[in-house]
């Protein structure tokens, strides 16, 4: 076999994998759960990289080698690209995580839960300073024992949280609803709000309403509350956009007071910046549940690919957190990907340095 044979065969066989790789993320991940999604993604992976190394081998090399060259070099930019608007967008670091570190011999990483604390201060809030637990994608699962969700929640509410919010996806399939009954709870001072994710309306919707509501945890279905936090209003929205019905346009609330909205994928986040929301929570990503340590995640279900991979970010001015989640979906393992608790201060400039704010009544329907 010729040198530039092989180099032509050993490129395209790289381009096809950049080309899997964009579906993928963007696209295929992204489909319902069936049977047919895991043999689809398998013969994907098989028909596009294997498909332009065939034709790298079968084509003559000088006529053909500027396609896979040029795939290669399109997705150079779109990664170049990818970390501009991720640097356009850093958020602050936690101030602080514990643990904070993964090491390079315990790669399984599917019950190493860790807290990752933010601070943030609002120019719009003149209320007292209040502390957010957020937890997302628990996905109760019979195959994961029970205490570990029972630990991550008694941790949550150690933290003694004014407000928790849960942003969906609390079990992967519905033969695990009895698991979830037994240990879901509410893990705030004041109140707990949840929404659901794509798993929870696959699962049955209903039913896994059902049970967060009989657990005491408020549950937002493209709605938006008025919490009252000692005579200062917080208006709260869970959106379930892009699953389940399809709500109507996002509520114009600005001016009303501070501004939160729950919702499961990180992907809503150019949506709510341009209603001027102030703060997004959201799950979905896992922080793609399996990384390549130092380079992160290769797989995200996201329309903006690795973008909001994980983390604190300041999109148009609107705070997106998204956490990692407490659990594992298909199949239920992290690798070098720890589970993660948020715990989010929030003050106004007027008001740091003041203590979590005390416990007030609840919040009444927008």
């Amino acid at each position: 076999m010729r040198m530039e044979s092989i180099i032509s065969v050993l490129l395209s066989g790289l381009a096809g994998l950049c080309v899997f790789l964009f579906i993928l993320n963007r696209y295929a991940i992204l489909m319902r759960d069936s049977r047919y999604k895991t043999p689809l993604v398998l013969l994907l992976f098989v028909v596009i990289p294997g498909g332009l190394a065939w034709a790298g081998w079968v084509l003559p090399a000088a006529g053909w080698m500027g396609v896979p060259a040029g795939i290669i070099l399109l997705c150079l930019m779109g990664e170049c690209r990818r970390l501009w608007i991720r640097r356009q967008c850093k958020g602050s670091p936690p101030v602080d995580s514990i643990p904070h570190q993964v090491g390079l011999f315990r790669p399984f990483t599917t019950t190493d839960a860790v807290v990752h604390r933010y601070e943030i201060s609002l120019p719009s809030w003149q209320g007292p300073a209040f502390r957010i637990v957020h937890l997302s994608d628990l996905h109760v699962n019979p195959k994961v024992p029970a205490e570990y969700f029972r630990n991550v929640l008694s941790v949550a509410e150690d933290a003694q949280a004014d407000y928790a919010f849960m942003t969906g996806d609390f079990v992967t399939k519905a033969e695990a609803l009895p698991e979830l009954e037994q240990v879901l709870r509410p893990v705030a001072r004041r109140s707990t709000f949840a929404v659901l994710g794509n798993h929870d309306y696959w699962a049955g919707a209903d039913k896994v309403r059902s049970v967060i509501r009989n657990a005491g945890v408020t549950l937002l279905r493209n709605e938006t509350l008025r919490l009252d936090l000692e005579g200062h209003e917080i208006l709260l929205t869970g959106w379930d956009y892009p699953w389940g019905e399809r709500p109507a346009d996002f509520p114009d609330t600005k001016g009303q007071g501070l501004h939160l909205v729950l919702s499961h994928t990180p992907d809503n986040i150019y949506r709510l910046s341009r209603a001027s929301v102030h703060g997004v929570f959201s799950g979905h990503y896992h922080a793609g549940q399996a990384r390549i340590p130092w380079l992160g995640p290769v797989v995200i279900p996201s329309l903006y690919g690795r973008r909001f991979d994980h983390g604190h970010f300041v999109v148009h001015g609107t705070h997106l957190f998204v956490a990692s989640g407490v659990g594992a979906a298909n199949p239920p393992v992290r690798i070098y990907c720890q589970p993660d608790i948020f715990i989010v201060d929030i003050t106004g400039y007027s008001t740091v340095g003041q203590g979590a704010a005390q416990p007030s009544k609840q919040g009444e329907h927008l």
